[in-house]
């Protein structure tokens, strides 16, 4: 009997520990959108070297890895980003920094797992993951899933159309990024918008180097690389295209831009890439293609690094560019 009074006595205060933690969750405040432009820490570095103790929905962040937030004036929600400074850069020393942008269905993090992250650490680089508003915005590249541009994979079920779902595509959980706007031409307008905020804080905070500031992206963030590097080029010192490619025109603003496509092997994007750099080189523009043996469309994200930041380090700015 009092061995049945204990049992019963257990179950009575663990539900009216459940039922105050729930009741505190309830009431807690939601957290108020930031002033325009005003960024914050939401999760500093957990560690000084490798490991992988956090996730940006299913992608994998590096613990040295800092995840910000700023406050996005167009639809008044806050918009995270994350930032990674190698231990190499000195105080008072202009850094290299490179903007990386996710592919579909991924987020901020995609580029921030240990793979990339130890090559900016090796190489001395300031790296920093965008959202571009959705999982899904094509970086401002409306083309992107018309067929013209090719930059999601060729295998697997249809892209969503533009927008945030309510859930991320394939089952990775709870969408990340803004929720606000869903219509299409303009989740892809506030999705370039929110890249190139991104950039302007991340230069305003850090010593970068105006002469090595370089693009990349992976699948649809390849050809919004391709996209914005385009419409802004005056800022790239180089870009680069990870099994995604866009078409620049080949008489527009990157013509003197060095430009750098790869894909694995065992990628279907790989005949595309190869073909659009053969076609890109032919015209003149400066274009370095590379396969990877054995990779597919989701490990060349890491295995595509050294490579990458390789062809960055021979590519600061040409002078008077």
């Amino acid at each position: 009997m009092a061995k049945t009074s204990k049992t019963l006595l257990c179950a009575v205060f663990s539900i009216c520990i459940a039922f105050v933690a729930n009741a505190q969750n309830a009431s807690a405040p939601t957290p108020q959108p930031l002033a325009p432009g005003v960024s914050r820490v939401t999760s500093p570095p957990v560690g000084v070297s490798s490991g992988q103790t956090r996730r940006a929905g299913a992608d994998p962040v590096d613990d040295r890895v800092e995840i910000r937030e700023y406050g996005f004036k167009e639809t008044n929600e806050n918009m995270p980003y994350a930032v990674f400074v190698s231990s190499k850069i000195t105080k008072g020393q202009k850094a290299p920094m490179v903007l990386a942008l996710h592919g579909y269905s991924g987020n901020y993090g995609t580029f921030m797992r240990s793979g990339c992250v130890e090559e900016a650490e090796t190489n001395g680089y300031i790296l920093v993951g965008v959202m571009g508003y959705s999982p899904t915005a094509p970086f401002g590249n409306t083309n992107m899933f018309s067929g013209r541009r090719g930059a999601v994979p060729t295998t697997g079920p249809a892209p969503a159309p533009i927008g945030t779902p309510k859930t991320m595509p394939g089952g990775r959980g709870p969408a990340i990024g803004g929720t606000k706007e869903t219509d299409p031409a303009k989740v892809s307008e506030l999705s370039e918008i929110d890249t190139m905020r991104v950039l302007e804080l991340v230069r305003k905070e850090f010593n970068v180097d105006d002469n090595r500031i370089f693009l990349m992206g992976h699948s649809m963030g390849g050809a919004g690389a391709m996209y914005i590097g385009e419409k802004y080029a005056q800022i790239w010192a180089a870009v680069a295209c990870i099994a995604g490619f866009g078409s620049p025109d080949p008489k527009g603003k990157l013509k003197d831009t060095p430009l750098y496509f790869t894909a694995g092997s065992q990628d279907t994007l790989g005949a595309m890439g190869r073909t659009t750099a053969e076609q890109l080189k032919a015209a003149g523009l400066d274009v370095q293609w590379k396969e990877l043996p054995g990779l597919d469309h989701g490990s060349i994200i890491a295995g595509s690094m050294p490579d990458v930041f390789k062809f960055f380090n021979e590519h600061p700015r040409k002078s008077g560019k």
